[in-house]
């Protein structure tokens, strides 16, 4: 059983979730006022093309086309860097209030957010969600290691712990950003891996690691299936561990995208002989709340007219049951429930909260491996 802090704030995600049937809100009020005819709107993708973030706007981008009112041409727009900030900083200082304007947060965004990166020129908790999607992530490595020779999950574990710092390159966005929460994953399970941060998304990553110039990787379960799926088939790549999911009474749980895989939980208890607990664990658990439930989310900008965000969150679900979407969904967002309405502002402020203890444990650990002081 998870610690009862966490448990709580796990519970009041799963929650609010009850009252969305596969993605649908209780509210289902049309919007009359907005029209969008002739208009062009931007999706916002703080990363580059091929990522998660990217393929799920453009997922999205073609239904939402069809529901909005006036039928508007939809554009997604990439503009990478900084682990996302740059993109964000730009629709903060650029996006209109009138609809025109979507921003796409993912967790690389939240991390930096919550984490007090100086360059955030945005404040997310004023953004409006549109449409929330949760996902978990895959933990991966190179079979250059030889894990996939080993039959027991604590024999893989010991190996990679074993296995010398310098040999397991690690790469990510920024150290705050959503490669931390993988970081100090492996940090708990007695694995340390030498960073490399700069890394423009989850497409350049993989390339890397393709190279071989990556021994260890990570993306998002969907991603990963959907884009990566070569790399299992020529062998390249040996899944690890997921992140796993957290139920509404606190038990942890595979990943539905994986459920061959073992979960994070499932491997800590194999290496350390006990279920995870202590301040490391729960400023991990904390960065998992954030990804996996919150992982991918639209967004309009603070001051955006009601009868505009209800025709945006009217198009969403309509979009949810439209067949042709229904067909397709589970390639794109999984068989994990969708959230539209006010119930996505409490699970997104919820997941961009860290405990005082968590917080402590995240400063340190920055402070000491890459020399960062959190902002406030």
């Amino acid at each position: 059983m998870l610690p009862k802090s966490i448990l709580n704030g796990v519970a009041g995600l799963i929650a609010l979730s009850a009252t969305i049937v596969l993605g649908v809100a209780v509210t289902n009020t049309d919007a009359k006022a907005a029209n969008f005819e002739g208009k062009r709107i931007q999706i916002i993708v703080p990363f580059n093309e091929g990522g998660g973030t990217d393929s799920y706007s453009r997922f999205l981008q073609q239904y939402m086309q069809k529901y909005l009112p006036g039928n508007p041409r939809i554009l997604v727009i990439n503009k990478p860097g900084a682990g996302g900030i740059l993109g964000t900083n730009h629709f903060q200082q650029r996006a209109t209030k009138d609809g025109t304007w979507v921003m796409a947060i993912s967790t690389s965004v939240m991390a930096n957010y919550m984490l007090g990166d100086p360059r955030i020129k945005f404040d997310l908790k004023d953004y409006i969600p549109i449409i929330l999607s949760p996902r978990s992530s895959l933990v991966y490595v190179r079979k250059d290691l030889g894990l996939q020779k080993i039959k027991t999950l604590k024999g893989k574990m010991q190996k990679l712990r074993s296995t010398p710092v310098e040999k397991l390159v690690f790469g990510g966005k920024t150290p705050t950003s959503a490669g931390l929460q993988y970081r100090l994953g492996l940090s708990l399970l007695g694995v340390e891996v030498k960073s490399v941060w700069g890394m423009k998304g989850n497409g350049p990553m993989a390339l890397a690691f393709e190279r071989g110039e990556f021994l260890v990787n990570y993306d998002n379960s969907l991603s990963f299936l959907n884009n990566r799926q070569k790399l299992l088939e020529d062998g390249i790549a040996v899944p690890i561990y997921t992140l796993g999911i957290v139920d509404g009474k606190g038990k942890a749980q595979r990943d539905p995208t994986w459920p061959d895989v073992p979960s994070y939980f499932e491997a800590y208890e194999a290496l350390h002989g006990k279920k995870p607990s202590g301040p490391g664990f729960e400023a991990w658990l904390a960065l998992m709340q954030m990804s996996s439930g919150m992982n991918k989310s639209w967004n309009l900008p603070a001051g955006t007219p009601k009868d505009i965000v209800e025709a945006w969150r009217t198009a969403a679900r309509k979009m949810l049951k439209d067949p042709d979407f229904v067909k397709k969904r589970d390639k794109i967002l999984g068989k994990y429930p969708q959230t539209i309405g006010d119930e996505a502002v409490a699970i997104r402020d919820t997941a961009l909260t860290l405990s005082p203890k968590a917080r402590g444990f995240l400063e340190q650990y920055v402070k000491v491996r890459y020399g960062i002081t959190l902002g406030k």
